[in-house]
């Protein structure tokens, strides 16, 4: 069975994600942006669509403090960060993630662990480091605007990290991780480098190489 997330393409469809929280209801809204790209136009573009579409109402908090290629410890600073705003505060209705596949992946990670809180934090790490659970039910409504492409993180439930303790690379798995919506917006990536844009198609040109080449970790030599 194939499932992806619905995804809208358009030079300034960045400046639509006021009119996409505005439909959702949502007066508590959590963004999660690269603290490179809080200094660019398309963080601007983000602020100003909601503040003419959400009601005059909301509340946004901002989470800025993103790791380039997460890790475990990242990961799970992000996640606390949400899990004491909701307690606090109550739920999100709603999570924006602004920048790259490590923005979005801890977007990811920090709805999960903030809408169910597990015993230990590799409960839901894929085998053979966590336990592999299962996400117990619906998140927080994400929407994710990428300003590189590569990863496509937009569009799969997937959250990778680096595990510091075993060196290795893992992450969770599960199709409600998947962004509500993927807003993809060329205009975004036009202040990229030339350095990031080329390593932007070799990331593309890797993850098509790993499907092919992926061995199940269970069938891998011991």
């Amino acid at each position: 069975e194939l499932a992806s997330s619905s995804l809208r393409f358009g030079p300034g469809s960045t400046m639509e994600v006021g009119y996409d929280l505005a439909s959702l209801k949502a007066r508590r809204i959590l963004l999660f942006v690269d603290p490179h790209v809080a200094k660019l136009p398309p963080f601007e573009n983000v602020l100003c669509s909601i503040d003419q579409h959400v009601p005059k109402s909301y509340e946004l908090d901002i989470y800025d403090q993103i790791r380039v290629e997460p890790d475990n410890e990242s990961f799970q600073h992000a996640n606390s960060y949400t899990t004491n705003q909701t307690t606090k505060h109550g739920h999100y209705d709603a999570i924006v993630a602004l920048g790259g596949g490590s923005t979005i992946d801890t977007a990811k990670a920090a709805n999960l662990y903030s809408c169910y809180p597990p015993n230990n934090f590799y409960d839901y790490v894929n085998p053979p480091l966590g336990k592999g659970l299962p996400v117990p039910g619906p998140l927080a409504p994400l929407i994710a605007i990428p300003t590189t492409a590569g990863t496509g993180s937009e569009t799969t439930g997937v959250a990778i990290f680096d595990d510091t303790p075993t060196k290795s690379k893992t992450g969770i798995a599960h199709r409600r991780l998947k962004a509500t919506l993927g807003i993809v917006d060329p205009d975004n990536i036009r202040s990229l480098t030339p350095s990031v844009a080329k390593y932007s198609g070799i990331d593309v040109l890797c993850h098509a190489m790993e499907s092919y080449t992926a061995i199940p970790y269970n069938l891998r030599p011991s």
